[in-house]
């Protein structure tokens, strides 16, 4: 296992695979292996493709279809239970895997990123590392980072998931500073399509084209200046891997919400999240929009309130996973007290953190 492992999950030959290798050996990224899991409809080809683009390239690349990871995991079988087939989340076993086997940062691709000509595991070995960086501070507590992003028409859009209630012109106001600073989180941003919600894709396509002149290739966002992040071209340091959950009960936006709260934790902690490079090019998978619609509008709607749950919860601990369980507790407690006016909204926020804490006690159990 290298110092960063990639995951990927796919229902597809991942042919993308080639262009990462190509993007390691041109930049000589050497300490890199890649982790692919199979789902039920993986094409059984898939095996003898990862070994032959191993061989070619002299990239470690391990494949586990269904009954590789019941063997790798065969002694957590609670955790290989969280995860059903045809299923997406499946790439988060990749994690744990990664994890388990000492991993020091964990960069997270979807199957339809495709790397450009920057170096793409040398941008995100900026994770897990304590480095001179330039802050942006916003005193609405947002940053809308799709700001630093060209559209080919100037349509104004955000991330998929990013509050409503904050989706206005002063979420790309900008203060800067700079510090020495710890990152625990890299999101590349994406060009063509970029993660915008359903609605947003409905009302207009949006096309990246670049980032904009005047943002740093990585630009870090002061801590209690939120922002939502996926789980595409996206790397975790080593002490956020255990962490990283995605309930199914909160739908397409389960990795938004977990990402508000790694927000909350690094907050806690002082440390950042970073966006900007590497760059990536998503040729997005084809999608319902309308389904999209479905499922995304009972989270839309939760989300202010779920986020002022984390906001206002108190943090004392001194561990990154020990606040995780910390803050779990605390925003169960408070959610009991909190006056939501949609019973189908106040249920999926606490269905969030009862999955989260089995999550939790499962990943204790692991790593203590």
């Amino acid at each position: 296992m290298g110092k960063t492992a990639i995951t990927i999950t796919t229902i597809n030959v991942p042919e993308f695979i080639k262009g990462i290798c190509q993007n390691l050996i041109s930049y000589k990224r050497l300490d890199v292996s890649i982790l692919v899991i199979g789902d039920v409809k993986t094409p059984v080809e898939t095996k003898e493709y990862c070994k032959k683009i191993s061989n070619e390239f002299k990239v470690e690349i391990v494949y586990l279809d269904i009954d590789g990871q019941k063997k790798a995991l065969s002694k957590h079988k609670d955790l290989l239970e969280l995860f059903p087939y045809n299923t997406p989340d499946r790439i988060m076993l990749g994690g744990m895997l990664s994890y388990l086997k000492g991993c020091d940062r964990l960069i997270a691709v979807d199957d339809d990123n495709y790397t450009t000509e920057h170096d793409f595991v040398g941008f995100h070995s900026i994770t897990g590392k304590v480095v001179d960086l330039k802050l942006i501070k916003n005193d609405s507590g947002w940053f809308n980072v799709h700001s630093a992003l060209k559209e080919e028409n100037n349509i104004p859009f955000y991330p998929r998931g990013f509050p409503w209630k904050q989706r206005n012109p002063e979420s790309n106001k900008k203060k800067y500073s700079s510090k020495k600073i710890k990152v625990v989180v890299n999101q590349g941003l994406v060009l063509e399509d970029p993660d915008i919600d359903a609605i947003s894709r409905l009302f207009w396509p949006i096309r990246a084209t670049g980032m904009k002149p005047g943002f740093e290739k990585q630009f870090g966002l002061n801590p209690g200046t939120w922002s939502p992040f996926n789980y595409q071209n996206t790397s975790l340091c080593r002490e956020i891997i255990p962490l990283y959950y995605r309930p199914q009960s909160t739908l397409r936006n389960g990795d938004i919400w977990t990402a508000y709260l790694i927000n909350k934790l690094a907050e806690h902690f002082g440390h950042v999240i970073t966006f900007g490079q590497p760059l990536v090019k998503q040729i997005r998978n084809p999608h319902d929009l309308w389904d999209d619609l479905d499922i995304e509008l009972i989270n839309n709607r939760a989300a202010d309130n779920f986020v002022s749950l984390l906001r206002n919860a108190e943090l004392t601990k001194n561990t990154y996973f020990e606040a995780l369980g910390e803050l779990i507790k605390n925003c169960q407690k408070d959610l009991e007290k909190m006056k939501i006016r949609g019973a189908s909204e106040k249920e999926m926020i606490k269905q969030f953190f009862v999955e989260y804490q089995r999550w939790y006690k499962i990943v204790a159990d692991i790593i203590n």
